[in-house]
């Protein structure tokens, strides 16, 4: 697809956006956004001049911005604009995966006027799978691909925050559970310190899946604390909703707090041996497998 424009709906989140060009490798990116998703789309220019380079991708200085649930207003603009640019339809793919429902539906009835292609990536899962739609004698599904490797921590980071830096471990447990984990994993980081005093224990990554854990210890380890920093740092203004959940404790865990994590998407990883200053095999083969499993590793 590298001769192709990619029109893409700017929603909260950016992962989808990212994997949909990254995969495409289009010569152009375009947006359409909306008052409220301005930030993730200055944030998504920002990685993509950095990535978009090595393959000479260009992004159209001029975003579409729309009212996110006026239907008919936000066709007329998408259309106008691609007028006013003078874009043939034979060399354009809507990317249909992010923004609102008005926003995707405005874009598929544009879609199907031009006889565009368009995407969809499904990224809530343990894969990423992007499907191919094209009009040919009515709709139809082309292919469907899964997404090769295609981001790392850093990337996915920049994606979402300001800026980050790395600090040391906080502890020996922090400390062992990193030790396990980046043996096993495709990558992982610790003492994650985004702008703004939140603070994440270890990112974890496999594949294009990216995950946060919190690992708590003693009296903490049976406290909601590490809850409440994880449904923080997994709030859609900082790491957002596809980032998968981790609380990864030295005991187990008092019954109603599990519950609470378990509501909250958290996976709850219990290890009693790490109390002995070193992980049992069953221990470490529990950390491994869990957070594997989770991840689509």
């Amino acid at each position: 697809m590298k001769d192709t424009i990619i029109i893409s709906l700017v929603g909260e989140q950016p992962i989808p956006n990212l994997l949909a060009l990254l995969y495409a490798r289009p010569k152009m990116a375009a947006f359409v956004l909306t008052e409220r998703t301005k930030e993730v789309y200055e944030r998504l220019c920002s990685v993509l001049k950095l990535r978009g380079v090595e393959w000479g991708m260009m992004i159209e200085d001029e975003p579409i911005e729309v009212d996110p649930y006026n239907l008919p207003v936000c066709e007329r603009k998408i259309k106008r604009f691609l007028e006013e640019k003078g874009w043939s339809p034979d060399g354009i793919v809507f990317n249909l995966t992010g923004g609102t429902k008005p926003m995707a539906l405005a874009a598929y009835r544009l879609a199907e006027q031009l006889s565009c292609p368009f995407l969809y990536i499904e990224s809530e899962g343990k894969k990423s799978v992007v499907y191919h739609y094209r009009f040919s004698d009515g709709l139809k599904l082309e292919k469907r691909d899964e997404v090769p490797l295609l981001i790392d921590i850093d990337f996915y980071l920049r994606a979402h925050l300001a800026d980050y830096h790395v600090a040391d471990f906080h502890n020996e447990f922090e400390k062992m559970i990193y030790g396990v984990l980046s043996q096993e994993l495709d990558e992982v980081k610790h003492s994650v310190k985004p702008l703004g005093g939140l603070e994440i224990d270890l990112v974890l990554r496999c594949g294009n899946r990216v995950g946060i854990a919190e690992t708590k210890t003693r009296k903490k380890a049976q406290s909601k604390e590490g809850i409440e920093q994880i449904i923080t740092a997994a709030e859609q203004r900082f790491l957002g909703t596809y980032t998968k959940k981790f609380l990864i404790i030295d005991r187990e865990y008092e019954p109603n707090n599990f519950a609470l994590a378990r509501a909250h998407g958290i996976t709850v990883v219990e290890l009693p041996s790490a109390q002995s200053g070193e992980l049992s095999r069953e221990d470490t083969e529990k950390l491994i497998q869990t957070v594997k499993k989770e991840l689509g590793g």
